[in-house]
């Protein structure tokens, strides 16, 4: 494949450095008006197998490439891609519904990946007594598969990759059906660079994922996604000792502390609430206020959410698009439905949309609900959120830590100190400080309880598709 080949206007697999079509194509769907987007190939069986040998045969010599060639190779690939980060902006806009100002987020972010990953290397551990001498490497774990969520495809991807082909391993990406673009063009961009077999991509049906798990060949899952479906993944690779690498669903606590600057603060929950409609796994997902500040921190959040522009992604005065797709949107609905059967007080109502197309839903805040309803116990991955009161800090950490989630939470307090030890008996993998949740690659994602297994990012990130291998030298 040569540059001149790469647009943004059609569609491949990626199997043993070659571009590849199909027999069978699906299509995306446009979030925003429930257009038809761009065709995209449907892998095949065959290619499952020939994409599993290729990366096989490929680990035999990029297993054992200095680490500063792929490195090298890296570096290549990110200079390419930095001239294509527009490109991969519009993509996000069209295959995702995210805004201008999140999808260029997303595809800067990338960079960020890159560079991060690029300063990383492999520790190696060296110990010498009178007897032997111990030395202590991480070496690559395999052929690993990536599948892929739809909510971030650039960088959620990218973070496996980078991870994987840095460590030694080659890696096989399965994209989300709804979001498979920005993933096939990342890979077949990725040709250029590297050797046939160590980062190709299969977009597919319902059977590909199972495939890839259950393969005997793959040596390594890494996933994203939800719980349920995480311990199916983690079930099925039990069969062959596979790695797993389990990144899932959260229901993520905001602790609101009364010596909080009401306003600012309220203003800052809502983004983490709301940003890309709540279709982020470390989104906060409930808000706990303390009572003494509890009904005008609330009125400060309806005022900051009812400021929220919702349309189209493309409009310039958009500053929350569409839920992705539809399943979803139903699922928030089912939601909101049954916190009106149950006569639950809505802060701030769901509102109707005109438009016939397009899967919108604006923010709703439901007032102080039970602590066993839905809306409190349940992800929902949507634009609804429960706010409730609490008044002692042993009890609403009790009630933060409820939840057989431990993926995000944040910690709302101008004693910053306090603030610290409150975070410190959270169960949960990433704990903000008075943000919302601002990942960087430089901080490990990980969940605790039935938020995942392993993780990825941060200084350690790579280890994580490696196995250690200890040598015993005797003098």
């Amino acid at each position: 494949m040569g540059s001149s080949d790469y647009t943004f206007e059609t569609f491949f697999n990626v199997v043993n450095g070659e571009c590849r079509s199909a027999f069978k194509f699906k299509y995306g769907t446009d979030p925003s008006t429930e257009k038809k987007l761009w065709d995209w190939p449907v892998a095949t069986t065959n290619d499952v197998e020939e994409a599993v040998q290729s990366a096989n045969d490929a680990f035999k010599v990029w297993s054992s490439t200095p680490i500063e060639e792929r490195v090298e190779k890296i570096s290549q690939w990110k200079e390419s891609y930095k001239g294509y980060c527009e490109n991969f902006t519009t993509l996000l806009m069209a295959e995702c519904g995210k805004t201008r100002a999140l999808a260029a987020g997303e595809a800067n972010e990338v960079i960020s990946l890159f560079d991060h990953h690029l300063q990383l290397r492999i520790p190696e551990e060296r110990i010498e007594d009178d007897h032997r001498i111990i030395t202590t490497r991480h070496v690559p774990v395999g052929v690993v598969a990536a599948i892929c969520p739809w909510n971030f495809p650039v960088v959620l991807s990218m973070g496996k990759i980078l991870a994987a082909v840095l460590s030694g391993c080659c890696i096989i990406v399965k994209p989300s059906p709804f979001t498979p673009y920005s993933a096939l063009k990342l890979v077949e961009l990725a040709q250029l660079f590297f050797p046939p077999g160590v980062i190709q991509v299969l977009g597919g049906e319902d059977f590909l994922g199972p495939a890839l798990v259950s393969h005997p060949n793959i040596h390594k899952i890494s996933f994203t996604g939800s719980s349920a479906t995480g311990k199916k993944i983690m079930q099925s690779a039990a069969g062959t000792m596979k790695r797993v690498t389990l990144e899932l669903g959260g229901n993520d606590p905001a602790i609101v502390f009364p010596n909080v600057d009401i306003e600012n603060t309220a203003s800052e929950v809502v983004q983490g609430c709301f940003v890309f409609s709540g279709q982020v796994c470390v989104a906060i997902k409930r808000v706990y206020v303390h009572e003494d500040i509890y009904q005008p921190f609330l009125d400060a959040m309806v005022k900051a959410a009812s400021m929220i522009q919702v349309g189209e992604a493309t409009n310039k005065s958009t500053t929350m698009g569409p839920m992705q797709n539809e399943m979803q949107r139903q699922r928030v609905q089912e939601l909101i439905a049954d916190t009106e059967v149950n006569g639950y007080t809505f802060a701030l109502p769901p509102r109707s949309f005109e438009s016939n197309s397009g899967y919108f839903l604006s923010p709703a805040i439901v007032d102080n609900p039970p602590e066993n309803s839905r809306i409190v116990v349940e992800e929902q991955f949507g634009p609804i959120i429960p706010v409730l009161k609490w008044s002692n800090e042993a009890d609403v950490i009790s009630r933060a830590n409820n939840t057989k989630s431990g993926l995000g939470a944040s910690i709302w307090n101008s004693d910053a100190t306090h603030a610290e030890q409150v975070g410190r008996q959270i169960q949960s993998g990433s704990v903000f400080i008075n943000s919302w949740a601002k990942t960087t690659p430089r901080g490990m994602l990980s969940g605790h309880k039935e938020s995942g297994i392993g993780g990825e990012w941060g200084s350690t990130g790579i280890l994580h598709y490696c196995n250690v291998q200890v040598m015993h030298d005797f003098k």
